[in-house]
């Protein structure tokens, strides 16, 4: 078997508070009026716009932030269930579309921006991808609480 990372475990209050500020900042930047600069421009491989990258990253970023406060102090290997640790990512993609498809409401009724399907769906492809990246990393790690 492969050598376990460490993975260092803050306090869950330390944990969960990154979640908030994470949010916070998701929820900051998607209420302020946005720069009319014209055409958006596209992202990484002229697929789709950039807006919708930046949509997928937070949302990941959202994600993986849920994901590491919700780690026990063991992973799958360690005699934990694996259906546990399937059930907390889908906790985590989960609460993160939530919370974008909310703040896509708010912003229907706000009069500079505006409530689109399009950008809701960004947010829950970046949830799952980043749910996805943590459940392949998190066979390599090791929780290590310091506190």
């Amino acid at each position: 078997m492969a050598r376990r990372v460490p993975l260092p475990l803050t306090p869950p209050l330390v944990r969960y508070g990154l979640v908030g500020l994470v949010a916070g900042g998701i929820l900051l930047a998607s209420v302020v009026d946005p720069p009319s600069t014209g055409p958006t421009p596209l992202g990484p491989l002229g697929l789709l716009p950039l807006d919708k990258w930046l949509h997928a990253l937070g949302y990941g970023g959202l994600t993986g932030a849920l994901a590491y406060a919700m780690v026990p102090r063991t992973v799958p290997g360690d005699g934990r269930p694996e259906r546990t640790v399937l059930a907390g990512l889908a906790v985590a993609v989960a609460v993160a579309a939530g919370y974008g498809f909310g703040i896509e409401l708010v912003q229907g009724m706000l009069p500079a921006r505006s409530f689109d399907v399009a950008d809701a769906a960004a947010n829950g492809t970046g949830a799952l991808l980043a749910a996805g990246g943590w459940r392949l990393v998190a066979a390599r790690l090791r929780p290590v609480s310091f506190w």
